[in-house]
């Protein structure tokens, strides 16, 4: 969603300051020694160019303000290199539509919790629950961990910004229910197969790429 910066002030200085919140976390819980190897550096990066990329493909309902959809690919981001890591990553994203003048400043924080924070909470949380309950084990990893995570966040995320645009006055709820809501599948299966392919190709070939994969906990003895 790309959110209009005709929503009330309240919403979007509120959406600013919980944006800020998460960041200031995130850049405090950073193990930034990562950055100091080339590699990594260069992965986290090119991640997020990709992201950007991917966020700059969007459709959505014309006419129809913040009803954009588009790929979230933050499933992938956060396993790869952490929740810290992954705030940052999308932040950098967003940074890049603004400039390009794809999305407005005052819904920075907006924008960023609905795409980012949301997904990547759920990601992470989902993950904590999946190694917990479940064996840990491949397939386990890459259909639960990558593939229905990644669509239940695009649910949570898609869900979370129709509440702000009913709430906020945008739309009424019959219009999203009616209008948009029927969108969620779609949307949500091509996220599913896309960071479920991806983890799977990651983990394969550059496992060192993804800091939440373990050969001895995933593969050895399974």
């Amino acid at each position: 969603m790309n959110f209009p910066a005709e929503l009330a002030s309240t919403w979007l200085w509120s959406a600013n300051f919980l944006y800020l919140v998460s960041l200031l976390a995130a850049l405090f819980f950073m193990q930034w020694h990562h950055l100091k190897n080339a590699q990594d550096a260069h992965v986290l990066f090119g991640a997020c160019v990709f992201l950007w990329l991917a966020w700059r493909m969007a459709g959505g309902i014309q006419a129809d303000a913040g009803l954009e959809f588009h790929l979230l690919l933050v499933t992938s981001v956060t396993l790869m290199f952490g929740w810290a890591y992954g705030v940052v990553c999308v932040t950098l994203a967003q940074l890049l539509l603004m400039l390009e003048g794809r999305a407005e400043w005052l819904s920075f924080g907006m924008n960023l919790l609905c795409n980012g924070v949301i997904p990547i909470g759920v990601t992470y949380f989902a993950m904590r629950f999946i190694d917990r309950v479940l064996p840990q084990h491949f397939f386990i990893y890459i259909y639960g961990g990558a593939f229905f995570t990644s669509a239940f966040a695009m649910l949570v995320s898609r869900v979370a910004g129709m509440l702000v645009l009913w709430g906020a006055g945008v739309h009424s709820a019959d219009h999203l229910l009616q209008d948009y809501a029927p969108i969620l599948p779609i949307m949500m299966f091509p996220e599913a197969f896309i960071n479920g392919g991806l983890m799977t190709l990651l983990v394969v070939f550059r496992p060192e790429w993804v800091s939440s994969f373990s050969d001895e906990r995933y593969l050895r003895h399974k």
